[in-house]
């Protein structure tokens, strides 16, 4: 066998097969940064899975027993990047990577179909597990929250809920009659208005007072009962 062959093959078997000292800091990076996620996040609700990115040959080169520590840098994300605390020769030294998170979450979904706006009762949902896109997807992973709200959507069986999707009950709809609650120093009378919007509880909306000929900003405080803000 020629020199020239023999360095090819010992070539060939290093590319392919990545020294132990660089699998084993890869690993230890991986265990301690599960570690630092499992303080920000509900491992109860959520299974992580760590694929490296981005990690730099030189921090690969410095052994599994010189890695100190590993925390998360800025927000938690589907490429999230963390610190990596490690020994030198004259002390410490830290370094960026970038590492991949593949995560389910245990989420709420929909036994049957659901209509918009209809008031939810937690004995139409069921907790399943679904791959999320961390920083990205926000869905609802505790049943108890959907009790008395309403959905913005339609829900399919099977379908996950959106934080954004829900909302307290509507109690008033645009056309509506509202009796609207006014007060100004001493003064306090119920005027018959009609909403132009619709709203839940606590939200202001603009409402049409035929008596007055005036539009107002209320305060929805029940269902068909609002409270006068201000005047337009």
């Amino acid at each position: 066998m020629s020199i020239s062959v023999f360095i090819s093959l010992i070539f060939a078997f290093w590319v392919m097969n990545p020294s132990s000292t660089d699998e084993a800091t890869k690993s230890k990076v991986l265990n301690l940064a599960l570690v630092s996620l499992e303080q920000q996040m509900d491992m109860n609700t959520y299974q992580v899975e760590l694929e490296p990115r981005w990690i730099p040959n030189s921090l690969l080169k410095v052994g599994p027993e010189n890695i100190v520590s590993v925390s998360v840098l800025g927000n938690v994300e589907e490429f999230t990047r963390f610190s990596v605390t490690h020994l030198t020769g004259t002390g410490q030294k830290s370094t960026e990577i970038q590492l991949r998170l593949k995560a389910k979450q245990l989420v709420a979904v929909a036994l049957d179909r659901i209509k918009t706006d209809v008031i939810l009762t937690t004995d139409k949902f069921e907790l399943q597990w679904r791959a999320v896109k961390l920083g990205k997807d926000r869905f609802i992973s505790e049943i108890s929250e959907l009790q008395g709200k309403s959905i913005r959507r339609s829900l399919l069986p099977g379908q996950p809920v959106r934080k954004h999707e829900i909302s307290n009950p509507i109690l008033v709809i645009p056309g509506g009659q509202v009796n609207m609650l006014f007060t100004s120093g001493t003064i306090e009378l119920g005027l018959n208005c009609e909403s132009r919007q619709s709203g839940s509880i606590e939200e202001e909306i603009l409402i049409y007072c035929q008596e007055t000929r005036k539009k107002y900003t209320a305060k929805v405080k029940g269902s068909g009962e609002v409270q006068w803000l201000r005047t337009h």
